[in-house]
């Protein structure tokens, strides 16, 4: 695992290495601050005369230095994290946007967890372990050396013994338990933030059925898991802390207890020096405590970024046919895992031009069904055809880019962004001028709402456009999809938060459209007034 964040480091590299670089500048002075005052009292003991203002200047010029390699260690390395993360970040939008809504739902973990907290505290890896840890074994190396030059070689042993314990056995010390503690943290994390997310999109469900206090017991329930997975890691990084305050000044008293009355100067100074150098070295045990939850985050983001996708574009894609386009399905099947067929033999015919409309209870199908015309997953037996003047060809056969070029979903609960209304009409279609901005709006029948604002087409939204009502989310969402000129419009209960009034506007206003196909999925009959083809899909039970 550290291995492959290693390779997603690799675009940084430069920054890590300057960030090195002014670690070991900044800990060479912090070191200097300490053995300066402390040769000059040698200095004293043994009948010299140190100068008070040499010993201050200089003082005073290697904490300047230390201070400003510290901060230069730290905006490096944390430059370097966030150019990272916000790479993860798109390497994984670029993986997960091809998944197919099975691939999402088989997936072990959430994914907006993984792109959010996870990636965060992968962070900590980046600018808090590479760096600490590179220097952790050259400083102490190198100081043990002086130690063994400058004093003897019996106390440069103890120097390296001493830091060989604090940087390398106190960071092992329960590694498993904090390792598994860490992995159990991170899952019940995740289990607490998809209830939470769940909660939120559910809520007005939840309300109708009165189900809050089973909600509340079960995030409980969660709370309990996270509360017992963080305990063995607790009292693992308590030992570990101990171990670190003790363990230099037990250093400090071998090396002055090998001291005579001629040496005890320089023992002395080769104390303080290991003092110095200690926090160089416990860095080791304070990242030791955060690296296992990095690493099991690392973990789940490698797991995210790896899946393939189910539903692909063929390796030699078919044209969609020219012209206006019809639907045509024949005998097509689906099933969710362990569960019977929710969309069983289905067929239908609705040539181009025309509209038919798929109603039939909750969970008796319709949706499932919209999501096989639009290969968000594929059907497990019979055919889709998008079907032209000059022949048909399977949805399968044909470029993903070019089917959800030809045929455009407006869904029950449209996903927007944060940005301008314009923004979120040029998703999917970043050239949208304007113009055909507005023609957009005119035929949702939202234009004029959003003339009402004064920044009209550069008015903010909220994110997911909770600044809008859910009937002005709808419209901005069929706005888009009309914008984008589709040859096959499926509305999924795209107009359930609309007044009769406008749903009736919105009707007109795609009706107007002569070469377009319509699929209206609906349970209220007034959504599908006026369509001669109705498809019903058997009841759920």
């Amino acid at each position: 695992m550290i291995r492959s964040l290693l390779r997603l480091a690799r675009p940084a590299r430069l920054l890590l290495a300057g960030s090195f670089v002014a670690r070991l500048v900044s800990l060479a002075a912090a070191i200097g601050i300490l053995l300066v005052p402390t040769a000059a009292i040698a200095d004293a003991a043994s009948g010299g005369a140190p100068s008070l203002v040499a010993v201050g200047a200089a003082c005073a010029g290697l904490a300047i230095l230390a201070g400003a390699g510290r901060y230069l260690e730290h905006y490096l390395g944390h430059r370097a994290a966030f150019e990272l993360l916000a790479d993860m970040r798109l390497a994984l939008f670029d993986a997960v946007a091809p998944l197919s809504l099975d691939d999402e739902a088989a997936a072990s973990t959430d994914l907006t967890t993984v792109a959010t907290r996870d990636v965060d505290r992968i962070e900590v890896f980046f600018a808090h372990t590479i760096v600490p840890a590179a220097t952790a074994v050259v400083v102490p190396l190198a100081v043990s050396a002086a130690v063994a030059a400058g004093v003897g070689p019996v106390e440069g042993l103890v120097a390296l013994a001493a830091f060989a314990f604090g940087a390398v056995v106190v960071p092992l010390i329960g590694a498993r338990s904090a390792a598994r503690s860490a992995r159990d943290v991170v899952a019940a994390r995740a289990e607490i933030d998809e209830h939470l997310t769940n909660d939120i999109v559910g809520l007005a469900e939840i309300r109708t059925l009165q189900a809050e206090d089973r909600r509340m017991r079960a995030l409980e329930r969660h709370g309990d898991d996270l509360a017992r997975a963080l305990r063995p890691g607790g009292t693992v990084q308590g030992v570990r802390q101990a171990l670190a305050l003790a363990w230099p000044f037990v250093a400090v008293v071998a090396l002055l207890a090998l001291a005579d009355a001629a040496s005890l100067g320089a023992h002395l100074v080769a104390g303080i020096a290991v003092l110095a150098v200690a926090p160089a070295a416990t860095a080791v045990e304070a990242f030791a405590r955060s690296l296992p939850h990095a690493l099991a985050s690392a973990r789940r983001y490698l797991d995210a970024t790896s899946r393939r996708a189910s539903v692909t574009d063929p390796a030699e894609p078919a044209p969609v046919p020219a012209g206006p386009l019809g639907l045509r399905a024949s005998h097509v099947r689906y099933a969710y895992p362990g569960a019977r067929a929710v969309v069983d033999d289905q067929s239908f015919d609705l040539p181009a031009g025309e509209s038919l409309a798929i109603v039939g209870e909750s969970g008796s199908g319709k949706s499932t069904l919209a999501s096989l015309l639009l290969r968000q997953r594929d059907a497990q037996a019979g055919t889709i055809e998008l079907v032209g003047s000059a022949g048909a060809v399977d949805v399968r056969d044909v470029a993903l880019r070019d089917l959800r070029g030809a045929v455009a979903l407006v869904e029950q609960r449209p996903v927007l962004v944060a940005g301008s209304v314009l923004d979120n009409l040029r998703l999917g279609n970043p050239e949208l001028g304007e113009d055909a901005a507005w023609a957009a709006l005119e035929e949702a029948s939202l234009a004029d709402d959003v003339r009402a604002h004064s920044d009209g087409l550069r008015a903010r939204l909220s994110e997911d456009g909770l600044s809008l009502s859910g009937g002005q989310r709808q419209r901005l969402s069929l706005a888009r999809a009309l914008a984008r000129a589709p040859r096959i419009l499926i509305l999924d209960e795209a107009t359930s938060h609309q007044d009769p009034a406008t749903a009736r506007a919105v009707r007109d206003a795609v009706a107007s459209r002569p070469d377009l196909t319509v699929v209206v999925i609906a349970h209220r009959a007034d959504a599908t007034r006026g369509i001669a083809r109705t498809l019903r899909m058997p009841s759920a039970s």
